[in-house]
């Protein structure tokens, strides 16, 4: 079986939303004379940044909490749908089957980019897409940027449309690598008490 990494590695040189603080680590202490150990800090870390996963509870006051999510749901069969240079993922790039159960994710250009600078004009779900991948019963649609929705909606049309019913959202993928097609997803989160998000390590096996 071959094992796929595809998350963003965590440095403070990426990119997050504009205007974001950089992520930062420092060592608290280290293998020395003066300590036993290494222990580092982590700072302005969220629930949200670089490959991470939605719960409803993000845009939803009554909304689930991913302690409240099974498991199980962060594994899944998994389909990577290559939408070339589309900026708009459309309903027409939905596969025309059934999806219950599956983790559908959209491969863009997105993946090949300088993840350095973060990028306005990024591609997105379409709420047309979003729509449709509900109707077909999908579990989790993920992207291989920071967000589903087109920068600068303050709508969230996407966000709304998908986690309203359920649909977990998988956000920051690394995809540069990966061919379209069938794989298992793993995207465990953070046992997080009460979380709207949690970051991942995201792997697709095939």
């Amino acid at each position: 079986m071959l094992t796929f990494d595809v998350s963003r590695l965590i440095t403070p040189t990426e990119a997050l939303g504009q205007g974001d603080d950089p992520l930062e680590s420092w060592t608290i202490c280290d293998v020395g004379e003066a300590d036993p150990c290494r222990i580092t800090s982590l700072e302005n870390w969220t629930t949200h940044f670089l490959t991470h996963v939605d719960a409803p509870r993000h845009f939803f006051d009554d909304g689930a909490t991913l302690d409240q999510l099974p498991l199980e749901r962060f594994a899944a069969s998994a389909l990577v749908v290559d939408v070339g240079d589309a900026l708009v993922v459309t309903p027409t790039h939905v596969p025309d089957a059934d999806l219950a159960g599956l983790a559908v994710l959209f491969k863009t250009t997105a993946s090949t980019w300088d993840t350095r600078v973060f990028h306005p004009q990024h591609p997105y779900v379409g709420v047309g897409a979003a729509r449709e991948l509900v109707a077909r019963g999908a579990n989790i649609v993920g992207i291989d940027y920071l967000s589903v929705d087109r920068f600068g909606d303050d709508e969230y049309p996407a966000h709304k449309t998908l986690l309203a019913s359920g649909v977990i959202v998988l956000e920051g993928l690394d995809l540069a690598e990966i061919e379209a097609g069938e794989y298992e997803l793993v995207a465990y989160p953070l046992r997080i008490h009460d979380a709207d998000g949690s970051p991942v390590r995201a792997v697709l096996r095939r």
